[in-house]
This record gives structure tokens, C-alpha cells and sequence, in this order.
């Protein structure tokens, strides 16, 4: 009997151990991850305003993410996040960047909409659950050109709706935040619209 408790223990230790390396790769892999980041975003602020467009554009053009083309950023003072955005979505992709889900152009009328991974370390949109109605999140396309937009509405659906990519107001300019919740049996939306400033 003490031979049996003896190989169980054993295999438990192995499994710990196997398990602490894969999470410790895990938080290693997400921490070069979001140097990585940093250094985009770095390299979009530091695209000259100056110069002329045919070399905006091409300076532009070099803007990637392990192959992903980069649209701009997004950013949330209240949660201390600052993101290049990729210009698609897929299970790889959002492993990598925030990525675009729906809509046009970053800034343009109607409704941007994003999806990131809700990590457990907070990174990508893993606080997104602590904004509110009122927070305000910045969109920088590649010509850094920044709209500041107001949160309006935060809700859940089911993972196949996909009504959050409607615009609730025409003619305005909206951008959606998509993340799992409730260990990825729903989304969290959370929807904000472009502050219009009086002159």
C-alpha cells in the first residue's frame, strides 16, 4: 500500500512540476508578447507628422506585428492599456494583438469593433471588466490622427450574437470592445462613442 501512495505522490510532484513549466512558459511567452507591443506602439508615435504623405504611407507599410498589418491604437487611461490594433481576427491573431472584428477604418463613421483575449494577468482586455459607463478609451489611426470616445453601454451576449457590430446611432462614430467572460461562455460588449467637442 505504502508503494501505491509512494507512485501516486511521485506522479503528483511530476505533474506539478510539469504543470508549473507550462504556466511559467506561458507567463514568459505573454511578457516578450507585450514588450513587443510596447515597441509598436512606440514606433507608430514616433511616425513623423512632418513629412510628406508619400513617405507617411510608406513608413506606414512597414507597420507589422508577426506578420499582422497594424491599423493603430487603442488606448484606456483608466486601465493603464495601449494596444496596436491588427487588421484581422483570428484564433492566432488575437494570441498576438488586439484585433479588428468589424467596421471600416479606425475613426471612420460607424462602428469599429475589436476583439482581445481576456487574460487572467490583465493584460490585452482582461480589465476591460472594470470600466464603466462614462470611461473614456483614445483611437490613433497611422497618420495619428486621435478621437476620444465616451463609454455608453456594457452588457453580455452569447458568443454567436453578433448584433454588438450594429451601429446604435447612424452617422456617429462607435467603437466595440469584444472579450470571453464567464470562463468563455459569454461576451463582454462594451460600446463608446466619439465625444463631440464644442468649439
Amino acid at each position: 500500500m505504502k508503494k501505491i501512495c509512494d507512485i501516486i505522490l511521485i506522479l503528483l510532484i511530476i505533474g506539478a512540476i510539469i504543470f508549473g513549466v507550462i504556466i511559467g512558459s506561458e507567463y514568459i511567452r505573454r511578457e516578450k508578447n507585450e514588450d513587443k507591443l510596447s515597441a509598436v506602439v512606440a514606433q507608430i508615435e514616433s511616425i513623423n507628422t512632418d513629412v510628406n504623405e508619400t513617405s507617411k504611407e510608406n513608413k506606414q507599410e512597414l507597420i507589422k506585428v508577426d506578420g499582422y498589418d497594424v491599423e493603430g491604437i487603442i488606448e484606456i487611461p483608466k486601465i493603464n492599456i495601449k494596444y496596436p490594433i491588427v487588421s484581422t481576427t483570428s484564433d492566432e491573431a488575437m494570441k498576438v494583438a488586439i484585433t479588428k472584428f468589424w467596421g471600416t477604418n479606425i475613426n471612420d463613421i460607424g462602428n469599429y469593433t475589436m476583439a482581445g483575449h481576456n487574460y487572467k494577468n490583465g493584460t490585452m482586455f482582461g480589465k476591460t471588466k472594470y470600466l464603466e459607463v462614462g470611461d473614456k478609451i483614445k483611437m490613433t489611426d497611422l497618420h495619428l490622427n486621435t478621437v476620444e470616445y465616451e463609454i455608453f453601454k456594457i452588457y453580455t451576449i452569447d458568443p454567436d450574437d453578433v448584433t454588438c457590430v450594429e451601429s446604435v446611432e447612424p452617422n456617429t462614430r462607435e467603437i466595440t470592445l469584444i472579450t470571453c467572460t464567464n470562463g468563455h461562455k459569454n461576451r463582454l460588449i462594451t460600446k463608446a462613442r466619439e465625444i463631440i467637442k464644442n468649439n
